[in-house]
């Protein structure tokens, strides 16, 4: 379990779009998942950085579904806009497409958050602005909580 990405990083993006990822990921992306990568975003507001792997995953859960509902088609319709597969390069840095950097308005400072199994790229004052200004509720709280506990009891293969 330790084998995650976790915690944020602020990285600089280079003159040629490029940003190096951070020791700590890179290090699970070559033991746990080679270097080719998907960049992607819904609203164009951040970018969804997957291991290849990981998001071949959801492309097998979208095409085990026999009739698509139309928000699962304008899902796919957005991450196939926005999206592209890369690699990280031998330096540790992937390449971000020049119409994702202005979408998400990516300047020098970049954050990538860890979320697990993937991460997500961000113009840092806009997540500030958007998540950390704000607050985080005890209704918000006591759903995550909710939603834990009724996972946990899952057993391993469900």
């Amino acid at each position: 379990m330790k084998d995650r990405f976790r915690g944020s990083f602020l990285v600089k993006l280079d003159d040629r779009g490029r940003i190096k990822v951070p020791a700590k990921y890179l290090s699970i992306f070559e033991s746990l998942y080679g270097k080719d990568v998907y960049l992607t975003s819904i609203n164009g507001d951040h970018i969804l950085f997957y291991p290849l792997s990981i998001w071949e995953r959801i492309e097998q859960k979208i095409e085990a579904i026999p009739v698509r509902d139309p928000d699962i088609e304008q899902f796919i319709d957005r991450i196939s806009f926005w999206g592209t597969e890369g690699e990280i390069d031998p330096k540790g840095r992937v390449l971000v497409p020049a119409g994702l950097r202005e979408s998400c308005k990516l300047v020098e400072d970049v954050l990538i958050l860890g979320k697990v199994n993937y991460m997500v790229i961000w113009n840092r004052e806009a997540f500030k602005s958007r998540y950390i200004d704000g607050t985080f509720t005890d209704e918000k709280m006591q759903k995550v909580s909710r939603l834990l506990n009724e996972f946990s009891t899952l057993s391993r293969d469900e």
